[in-house]
Parts: structure tokens; sequence; C-alpha cells
């Protein structure tokens, strides 16, 4: 198996479709978002947040997955994959993904040093370009950071999740 994608047999369950629970998160009216409301980016960009668990673990954690518009060659904003329209009927249903913790390069958490993250990870994703989406760089077991020269230039090639253009891609795309 690939270290750099998910087991093909992973599968989590979408749990929940939602907006962001911060104070300060812009909201705007779209007919096929949460209860006719989207989130938005400070460019402008559509996004909300899927919640997803272990459909065989009742007592696992669940873990949020922001889900964000891309831009076309005119810098227009689309939804190439993930349309809430059509992640909506999704909700309950069992989809290929998994939930994957890998050390990081360090960052601070309320003034401690984090070396791990943790993120929802799904079919036709690679690790590294979603970690890095996020703003984490993966480190290898010998503390070396795993730089993209140790993958092919199509692993950092994702639809789902894109945080260009955004002031803190660390803090839009988060795992909340």
């Amino acid at each position: 198996m690939d270290v750099n994608t998910i087991n093909p047999t992973a599968v989590l369950q979408l749990v929940a479709v939602r907006l962001s629970a911060k104070a300060d998160a812009t909201l705007v009216d779209d007919k096929d978002g949460v209860n006719g409301k989207l989130n938005l980016t400070s460019d402008g960009r559509k996004y909300y947040i899927s919640v997803f668990r272990d459909p065989s673990n009742p007592f696992g954690a669940e873990r949020t997955r922001v889900i964000a518009q891309t831009t076309d060659s005119e810098d227009n904003p689309v939804w190439k994959a993930g349309n809430p329209a059509l992640i909506q009927q999704f909700v309950g249903k069992v989809i290929p993904g998994d939930i994957v913790t890998k050390s990081v390069v360090p960052y601070t958490v309320d003034g401690r040093e984090v070396m791990s993250y943790t993120s929802v990870v799904l079919k036709g994703e690679t690790i590294t370009s979603v970690f890095k989406g996020q703003g984490h760089q993966l480190m290898t077991s010998d503390g070396v950071i795993a730089g993209e020269a140790a993958f092919e230039e199509s692993d950092f090639e994702s639809d789902t999740v894109d945080p260009a253009g955004t002031e803190n891609p660390a803090d839009v795309f988060a795992t909340e």
C-alpha cells in the first residue's frame, strides 16, 4: 500500500454538514447551503464544514473538514468538488475516507508545541496534499521533513480543499 494514500477499504460516516461555529465567520445566502446559508472566505469563496466519524466505533471522536470552493481559470469561485447540494444528500451514509494522524513540523496551539496533526482524508486524495493544504508539512520517523521531492507532483493536486487566497489557510481549513 502507498504510504501517501489511505487504505482503499477505509470508510467514514458523514454525520453532518454544518456552518462554522466561529462568532466572526461571515455568512451568505445560498439556496444550496445549510439551511439556505454558507460561510464565506475573505477572498469571496463559499465554504461549509463536513463532520465525519468512524462508522464502526460509536464512541470514536468526530472530525471535521472544511470544504471550500476553488477558482476557475478566470478566478471565479466554483465547486469543483463538494457541492453542498449534493453532499447534504450523503449525510448518514458511509463514504470512502479515513481519519489520519501524522507527525508534522511542530506548531504552537495555545502556547504549547504540537508535533502531530489529524485530518480527514477522502478517497482519491493524498495524505501529503491534504496536510499541506491545511498548513502542515509531514515529518518522517527520523525527524526529517517529508518534502515534495519524496512524492509525485500529482500528489499535490486536490479539488476538495483549496486554501489558496485565504488569509491563513491553517485557520480556515483546520479541523475544528
